[in-house]
């Protein structure tokens, strides 16, 4: 069992940090700290892009676009065969919510999912109603360390806030520095807690 997460929604994907009863609540009855995750915000009023964040995948040839509809079988093909956890998420996605990144030879380099503004999202009483959200960020493994995370980041916050997203929440990650590349700032912190059946 875990503490927080699970099903196909959640608030909390953990015991949050800033609750040091719920803490002490999991740690006195034997339950385990495996790691701590943490939810991070951006506004995105008027979002300009660190400087340097597109450079580097722009010079390896690899471009990012939203997805067209064509593009969703290949779109679930990656993600089973890179990311399977995520496969259900894609499944469900509808074109416009995926940014792909590609390779000049065409191959999917990543992926992310993007909503906004009013994102279907339990944390909107709190970010507001121009909320968005980004999420599953992957590059193919081969692919790591040449930028194309930050770059596809930087790419989905620019189209959110074109579309009038305000407060951009990314969710449940433990990459803090890869997200802070983007502009983004630590929100939530949660310790993961673990007990057997």
């Amino acid at each position: 069992m875990t503490a927080g997460s699970g099903g196909d929604a959640y608030i909390w994907p953990g015991v949050p940090r800033d609750l040091p009863a719920a803490i002490s609540f999991f740690a006195s009855r034997g339950w385990r700290h495996t790691h701590d995750t943490l939810d991070l915000v951006a506004d995105l009023a008027g979002y300009r892009p660190p400087p340097g964040t597109a450079g580097r995948a722009a010079r390896t040839g690899v471009t990012i676009t939203l997805a067209a509809g064509g593009d969703l079988a290949a779109v679930r093909a990656f993600e089973a065969a890179a990311f399977p956890s995520w496969a259900r998420w894609f499944a469900a996605a509808r074109p416009e919510h995926v940014l792909l990144a590609r390779t000049r030879t065409g191959a999917i380099a990543g992926t992310l999912l993007l909503k906004g503004p009013g994102a279907d999202t339990v944390l909107a009483p709190a970010l507001g109603p121009a909320a968005g959200t980004i999420g599953c960020v992957g590059v193919a493994p081969p692919l790591h360390g040449q930028g194309i995370g930050t770059a596809m980041v930087v790419r989905a916050s620019e189209i959110l806030s074109q579309a009038g997203v305000r407060a951009c929440h990314i969710g449940w990650t433990t990459r803090e520095s890869f997200y802070h590349r983007a502009g983004y700032q630590p929100w939530r912190r949660y310790a993961m807690y673990s007990s057997p059946a």
